[in-house]
């Protein structure tokens, strides 16, 4: 291997880790953004839930047709194109006059998220040879979480400085960046192509997911005996049962089934979906809090979220290192035990309103995020023959996006949902029936949309509803927590008893080509 492959190789695993940076700034960047954004277009709770919600619907849907992308056309073509589908929906949510506006290209991200990161992560995985894939995943991942360390600062500043738009227009130069370093890899970004693709079955999983996750969305508004709840949840859970036998009985499925027959892999997707389904409503929920319950601005907002993000950004590397030498279960299981130990510590201080009990857990879950993920990933599509490593990673990330968009709806409803309850007793509490009480429920209604005219109302006029308010807020925050701890935990039970200390490679995916 001459020293200007071994350049090449590099930057491969560079112009990847860039691709996976864009998507960890837009992520951290548009938490640090949601409350300047829910009180620019007026959102309630609900529609603000779903600024975070269609995306991740939005990649749970499609990312399975991105891994499967990756195999027919290439790492390099699919991941380019990718990355400039990604750059123009943050281009236009950053242009967006509205919720619709907004929405829509945030879906636009969403499909450029599901041609980047299947095609980074293998580009990044098949850059070396087993021997340095471990190290080579760490610090692809250790890169990407370096851009979330910077992500938030940075957009909170910007958030601070010039609104929030620019949270979503600092992703364009990271992504004119991405593809110069993409073009210096050269031929290192070579890959096998194999199969076809199959359009129907993309369709067919996004009409299960759709119904699914707005069903369980707004539960919370509709209640979850109304038969509208009913009918979307049985809709997408029949569709998605129709799904699952299209892909048992297709000769090149979208979602290879045949994958998770295997102990080893069927613990990597149990993992990846429990641990999503618990983080995206902890990152979502902690920038609402600090601004909303403990005042933080937008930047200290980012600032605060370093105690998360560098503890996963030092543990990244190292859970590459452990994954060389002792296989994915003693990373994995570090991880999740950490994070859900944090998880915890937050259902239990989050109604103390005190930024420094938030501290060992924020530092507990971002060490055991560095820890379980990558490596999740890497030990999933290590597996399988190289020219289907697509499909592999795109059934795991399916598996761990559906985690994320159903935990977002979850947990969005249960903080929602008790939320709305102790509003209506804190109205109750602070007048009569009457005018006066409607117009401290319109006055209250404002405020949680953000609205300072109305906030300052309540501080100067109702100062202990104010105070109520905002102590709710803080209680409903950590009720929601429970479900994501409990997603965790569940992930640590899967992984102690599936996951093996030194895994052999399987016989069956042998045959999955």
């Amino acid at each position: 291997m001459t020293a200007e492959n071994t350049k090449q190789q590099w930057y491969t695993v560079f112009a990847g880790s860039g691709g996976l940076g864009m998507i960890m700034i837009d992520a951290t960047g548009t938490a640090v953004a949601l409350p300047a954004i829910q009180r620019d277009l007026l959102l309630s709770h609900g529609a603000q839930q779903w600024v975070i919600t269609i995306y991740a619907l939005t990649v749970a849907a499609a990312i399975a047709t991105g891994g499967r992308l990756a195999d027919v056309f290439g790492r390099d073509r699919t991941f380019r194109v990718g990355v400039v589908i990604f750059a123009t929906g943050s281009l236009l949510s950053g242009l967006s006059l509205n919720l619709p506006m907004l929405l829509a290209s945030r879906a636009l991200e969403g499909l450029g998220n599901i041609l980047i990161v299947p095609a980074a992560a293998l580009l990044a995985t098949e850059a070396f040879g087993p021997a340095q894939r471990g190290k080579a995943m760490g610090i692809y991942s250790g890169l990407g979480g370096l851009a979330m360390v910077f992500g938030p600062i940075i957009c909170g500043a910007l958030v601070q400085l010039g609104g929030w738009r620019w949270a979503f227009f600092v992703n364009l130069p990271l992504a004119a960046m991405t593809l110069l370093m993409l073009r210096a890899a050269g031929p290192a970004t070579s890959a096998p192509r194999s199969g076809t693709y199959r359009p129907a079955h993309s369709l067919l999983l996004a009409a299960a997911l759709a119904p699914l996750v707005l069903g369980l969305q707004q539960s919370h508004a509709w209640g979850w005996t109304s038969p509208l709840t009913l009918a979307l949840i049985g809709t997408g859970g029949c569709v998605l049962a129709v799904f699952i036998q299209v892909q048992r009985r297709a000769a090149e499925p979208l979602v290879d089934l045949r994958l998770f027959a295997d102990r080893q892999f069927a613990a990597d997707g149990i993992v990846l979906f429990c641990a999503q389904c618990a983080l995206i409503g902890q990152s979502a929920f902690s920038a609402l809090y600090l601004q909303r319950v403990l005042h933080f601005t937008p930047l200290q907002s980012g600032l605060a979220m370093l105690l998360f993000l560098m503890p996963l950004m030092a543990c990244a590397p190292l859970s590459g290192l452990l994954y060389d030498r002792h296989g994915a279960k003693l990373p994995v299981v570090g991880g999740l035990t950490l994070a859900t130990l944090g998880l915890l510590w937050e259902t239990q201080v989050l109604r103390y309103a005190d930024f420094m009990l938030m501290v060992p857990a924020l530092i507990a879950t971002g060490a055991g995020t560095g820890l379980l993920m990558s490596q999740t990933y890497t030990d999933g599509t290590a597996r399988i023959a190289e020219d289907t490593r697509g499909r592999a990673f795109g059934a795991l990330d399916t598996v761990r996006q559906l985690g994320g968009a159903i935990g977002m709806a979850a947990i969005g409803t249960v903080v929602a949902g008790t939320e709305r309850s102790r509003f209506l007793e804190i109205a109750a509490d602070a007048a009569s029936p009457g005018p006066v009480r409607e117009h401290l429920q319109a006055l209250m209604e404002q405020a949680l949309y953000g609205g300072p005219e109305s906030i300052n109302t309540l501080l100067e006029q109702w100062p202990a509803v104010a105070s109520a308010l905002r102590l709710s807020a803080a209680r409903s925050i950590g009720d929601g927590y429970y479900v994501g701890a409990g997603m965790m935990a569940l992930g640590l039970l899967a992984a102690v008893v599936l996951m093996r200390r030194h895994p052999s490679a399987p016989d069956l995916v042998k045959g999955v080509r």
